[in-house]
């Protein structure tokens, strides 16, 4: 079985020079040797684009996508279509992987040839490393263990546990993983993982947990503060559409559960809108009148959390209580 299951890895890129040459190293220094590296150079203005072409040159395993500015989500979709692997992995272009972490994959392909295989992390700042792990047990889930294990909280749950949306850490079925990754609207850009990672989880007939962290995701704790911005109201409908048109909500309680991610995500995008600099009355009335949408106000009705952030979060939208979510912004 060795080398015999072919991974196609798509990377999207944009303007992360600092970043680049760590994540293709880590993927060229693989044990495993049967792999396709799917640069998709989302239209960057800095070196990224040329470091691209230049490990094209070093490496026939690894090929280029040069594309106008999309997004994230068209980046992705490019590399979908043109991946030819038996399974699909994502690697964000500022992360990198551990060297076994497409031989540990292929392990687990060998032994249970399950449609999803899900990893832990580390999530890391360049010096510490902190371990993340996922919250369920590890091991293989057939069809009747995903209904009856991650069903219940696929989506987000009545305490607010939702199954794990990062779409890296992560290797799926080309043929499961491309008509979802396809599906996904491109106007999304807040939760652009979830959308594609749970239709997937929900139409998978199995999945392996492995607890081994083999993914290194970078993160910038001094970037949060600077990319702080309003984000966009018809952003949690846009998710609840995908999720209503990619699976069945009928089926064990997704339609309450759907209720609830909506409201978080509603909750945020009211409580960003003070990371505008306008006047409190006027982001107040704007505040108001979009919780009057008829989606989003029969979420608020027929949502219910024992969560103590989804009780605030319902508190506040169903009462607007805008100074809450002022109080919210400026604390978190």
């Amino acid at each position: 079985m060795k080398d015999k299951i072919k991974f196609s890895v798509v990377v999207p890129i944009y303007n992360i020079e600092n970043y680049l040459n760590k994540c293709i190293d880590s993927l060229l220094a693989q044990t495993y040797g049967n792999l396709e590296i799917i640069l998709v150079d989302d239209g960057s203005t800095d070196s990224s684009s040329s470091i691209c072409d230049e490990y094209a040159v070093k490496d026939n395993r690894v090929i280029v996508i040069h594309k106008e500015n999309g997004g994230l989500i068209s980046a992705r979709q490019a590399g979908a279509i043109r991946a030819s692997g038996d399974y699909v992995a994502c690697v964000d272009g500022d992360d990198w992987v551990d060297e076994k972490y497409f031989e540990k994959f292929a392990d687990i392909i060998d032994g249970h040839a399950p449609d999803i295989v899900c990893c832990t992390n580390f999530a890391s700042d360049g010096e510490n490393f902190t371990p993340t792990g996922i919250n369920i047990e590890e091991g293989f889930y057939s069809k009747a263990d995903i209904e009856q294990k991650i069903f219940p909280f696929l989506i987000e749950d009545e305490y607010g546990r939702y199954f794990s949306t990062s779409i890296w850490a992560k290797i799926f079925k080309r043929e499961l993983y491309l008509p979802q990754q396809i599906a996904v609207d491109k106007r999304i850009v807040i939760g652009e993982d979830s959308a594609c990672v749970k239709p997937c989880v929900f139409n998978a007939n199995s999945i392996y947990v492995s607890s081994e962290p083999l993914y290194f995701y970078r993160y910038n704790p001094s970037s949060l503060t600077k990319s702080r911005k309003a984000f966009d109201w018809k952003g949690p409908q846009y998710i609840a559409k995908h999720y209503e048109n990619q699976m069945d909500l009928d089926v064990k309680d997704l339609r309450a559960q759907l209720y609830r991610a909506t409201v978080h995500s509603l909750f945020n995008v009211a409580v960003s809108q003070f990371n505008r600099k306008e006047k409190y009355r006027t982001l107040a009335r704007e505040i108001k009148e979009n919780l009057k949408d008829p989606f989003y106000r029969t979420a608020i009705k027929k949502c219910k959390f024992k969560s103590k952030s989804g009780r605030i979060a319902l508190f506040a939208l169903k009462h607007k209580s805008v100074m809450l979510m002022k109080l919210y912004n400026k604390i978190k």
